[in-house]
């Protein structure tokens, strides 16, 4: 048999998180060793196609539920310029250029349409808002990134969605979404499929299209494994094939304090999954041994699998930061990472390390949530001594990395960690709490890092300052973390996924 392997997603976005970039890590780690593998996604996303292309992902190497419906697969890449589209008759029409982002369609001199620039292309459509009598947009067009109309979406007078229309590349209608109301919220409430193989199909959510989907590209020779527990009960009731496994990526107990107790309460996402759909799923992958044993603890009769959910690929250049007073945290700026309490410790160091720096890298949770750490930033009188960085990829990335001493983690709960698993890559020394369960396998404590008990913010602040004004300790854990990182090296990871290959 011929193992296809289908990573399911909802989607590839323009800030990720560690989900989508284990999946993408993945994708690369089976290309390299010739595996077939694609990432499929649920969501309609115009700018699927941009967004691929930025993480090193080719095209064939994914299939978006829309895309197949549209019979948009394959399709290349054409340049639908504002000023040279077809979308208008420029006799009777006229262009009004607003800026890069935006230009107006006038006719007789009364606006009837504004051209938004689609994103990170010069004069390329993206959306097209038609206006009626009285101003209010009554349409609007959705072009993909490749260049062609791909949705139409009529509203009801009140401004909200009421109607949209699927396109496929020539123009044709290839599906109907309608939303209604119930109770204040406007909800899609049918998913209608168009003279599909000669049918018309109607769904009542875009998870049952989505199973549909699944179950027309899937066969035996199919093995699924599904990133996203949102989509546990998708998967879950896909009868064309019955490879079906869950990845998990982050602790499965609500308390990660707790997830050695068998009866702790079950993160919420994934009550689903082991209260509802677990006999449905071959099994269940996660990135550390220690979670391994504590599920099959939990649910003898289950199969557990632990296999690290990122690969080093490539070694980099390791860093070169022995003079620098620069400390890193790289991920997401959200509040269940603890983020705020690593502000509460620069202080304490900067009476040491006056030039203590601080480089906060991700996107945030929510623009309140940045403007809560700007507030606590200000309030400690750290303004010069803290950086809030927006997300970072490639040579961007790989230039912090380099200039960075210490990689910092204050989670409280973990699956594994890329971060911490990338700062080896560079031959960072790491501070992290000593949590369940990424920590401690990437931290051998007082070798390469420093592993702190839960909570304690003195010690965390200490551990810094050893590191940062100690140049021996900081070059003996230098040389170890690039020793730790061949533990997560492209032959290592694929080793484990050889031997679950052969077990299935």
């Amino acid at each position: 048999m011929t193992k296809k392997f289908l990573f399911i997603n909802e989607n590839i976005f323009t800030f990720n998180s560690g989900t989508e970039f284990s999946a993408m890590n993945r994708l690369k780690l089976f290309r390299k060793n010739n595996i077939d593998a694609k990432i499929i996604t649920r969501n309609y996303n115009p700018s699927f196609h941009q967004e691929i292309h930025k993480y090193g992902i080719n095209d064939d190497e994914v299939l978006n539920m829309y895309d197949f419906f549209q019979h948009a697969t394959g399709k290349k890449r054409h340049h639908e310029y504002l000023r040279y589209s077809n979308l208008i008759d420029k006799h009777g029409y006229k262009i009004h250029g607003i800026d890069n982002n935006k230009s107006y369609i006038e006719r007789l001199g009364q606006r009837v349409a504004k051209v938004s620039i689609f994103p990170l292309t010069v004069g390329e459509i993206g959306n097209v808002d038609y206006y009626d009598n009285f101003g209010n947009v009554a349409s609007r067009d959705v072009y993909d990134y490749r260049g062609f109309k791909s949705k139409e979406i009529y509203m009801h007078p009140d401004g909200n969605i009421g109607h949209e229309l699927i396109l496929d590349t020539t123009g044709k209608p290839v599906m109907e979404i309608t939303h209604m109301n119930i109770g204040n919220q406007l909800f899609p409430t049918m998913f209608k499929l168009l003279n599909y193989k000669g049918k018309t199909y109607r769904f009542n959510t875009e998870d049952d299209l989505f199973t549909f989907f699944l179950n027309e590209i899937c066969d035996d020779d199919c093995i699924l494994i599904n990133d996203r527990p949102s989509l546990t009960n998708v998967v879950a009731n896909v009868d064309s094939t019955t490879q079906k496994y869950q990845m998990l990526h982050t602790q499965h107990t609500a308390n990660s304090a707790e997830a050695h107790n068998p009866q702790a309460n079950l993160m919420g996402n994934l009550v689903p999954l082991f209260s509802q759909q677990f006999s449905k799923y071959k099994g269940v992958i996660v990135a550390t041994p220690q979670q391994r044993d504590d599920l099959a603890k939990r649910y003898p009769k289950g199969k557990f699998y632990s296999i690290f959910d990122t690969a080093i690929l490539d070694m980099p250049k390791p860093s070169d930061a022995m003079k620098s007073h620069e400390i890193t945290y790289m991920g997401r700026m959200f509040k269940d990472k603890s983020v705020d309490e690593l502000l509460t410790i620069i202080p304490a160091i900067k009476q040491v390390i006056p030039d203590i720096h601080l480089t906060m890298v991700g996107y945030f949770e929510s623009v309140d949530y940045k403007k809560e750490l700007d507030a606590i930033i200000k309030q400690l009188k750290i303004t010069d001594n803290v950086s809030l960085v927006d997300y970072k990829l490639g040579k961007d990335k790989a230039q912090i990395l380099s200039n960075t001493r210490v990689l910092l983690q204050t989670s409280k709960g973990e699956g594994l960690s890329m971060s911490l698993v990338e700062g080896l890559s560079y031959g960072v020394p790491e501070v992290a709490f000593d949590v369940n369960y990424g920590p401690n396998e990437i931290i051998d404590n007082d070798q390469n890092g420093y592993l702190i008990p839960n909570n304690d913010l003195a010690v965390f602040a200490n551990r810094v300052i050893n590191l940062l004004t100690h140049d021996d300790i900081y070059q003996r854990f230098h040389e170890n973390a690039i020793k730790k990182a061949e533990k997560f090296s492209a032959d290592k990871v694929m080793k484990q996924w050889n031997e679950f290959i052969k077990s299935i």
